[in-house]
């Protein structure tokens, strides 16, 4: 039996990163306060352009996350975001890359960037299990 005030590494790593009570998901350590952009297609080319803002909530430096901006009725454009995320700090980032298109000619600006996944500098990491 281990000694009631001794933390596992899970648990130590889950304070650290504000984990949520047993059975509920906790908030992504990194989040976007700020996202704006389109998404617009041209002849069966789809260009994702955004600028957005993350915030570190975490005690530790980010160096990688992944970002998910729905568009158009069911798609969804992805970014792998590698920068440092110092803890505490906002980040500006410009994303941007071309997508598969679609037959017809789209012009979106849903605002709405969720952070998936965040890969931590001590090799520590948090993942939405929903996606």
């Amino acid at each position: 039996m281990q000694h009631p005030s001794a933390l596992t590494l899970s648990a130590v790593l889950a304070l650290t990163l504000g984990a949520a009570p047993a059975g509920t998901q906790a908030p992504a350590p990194v989040v976007a306060t700020a996202c704006h952009g389109t998404v617009s297609s041209i002849e069966l080319v789809e260009h994702a352009s955004y600028d957005a803002t993350f915030h570190n909530g975490a005690g530790v430096a980010a160096d990688d996350i992944h970002v998910a901006i729905p568009y158009g009725r069911t798609k969804t454009a992805t970014f792998d975001v590698r920068d440092t995320f110092a803890p505490g700090a906002d980040v500006n980032e410009h994303l941007h890359k071309n997508l598969s298109g679609g037959l017809f000619a789209v012009a979106t600006n849903d605002d709405r960037c969720t952070v998936r996944y965040v890969h931590f500098v001590d090799g520590t990491s948090w993942g939405d299990p929903a996606m």
